[in-house]
């Protein structure tokens, strides 16, 4: 089975999402601390995301179910430039190729725009700050 690159970019999100839904405290730690961080799968569905945060180890098999796709390893590593971009190089190894990936993408944008119960929480707050803020303009009369 091959990949497209849009698939491995979907696959970056949805590992991202997993490992919030794991331990959203210790990802946001590594994910936020400016420098360099590495998430990896191995053959047997063993993710691991690691940083000078720390060390979160996951299971990437419902994600790589969910997307359908058998992989020896993927391998992304990610560096937080400041400004929650994220820049990223991901390698998936198949059975017979292997793809790689450059990209990068907004942290708040992808945290927000995700599908589990953790980004539905994170879409709400984010709405909710904008409406305090609204309101604390109004009384303010700006």
């Amino acid at each position: 089975m091959s990949m497209t690159r849009a698939e491995v970019k979907i696959t970056v999100a949805k590992l991202i999402e997993a490992s919030y839904s794991k331990d959203k405290g210790l990802t946001t730690k590594i994910m936020a601390e400016k420098g360099s961080f590495k998430l990896t799968v191995d053959q047997s569905g063993t993710a691991t995301l690691s940083g000078n945060a720390g060390v979160l180890t996951f299971s990437g098999t419902p994600t790589l179910e969910k997307i359908g796709i058998k992989v020896k390893r993927i391998s992304i590593s990610f560096e937080n430039k400041g400004e929650m971009n994220i820049g990223y190089s991901a390698t998936v190894n198949l059975a017979v190729i292997s793809l790689t990936v450059n990209g990068d993408f907004d942290l708040e944008e992808l945290i927000t725009s995700c599908s589990g119960l953790l980004c539905s929480a994170a879409r709400a707050l984010k709405g909710r700050n904008r409406a305090y803020e609204a309101e604390l303009e109004s009384i303010m009369g700006r």
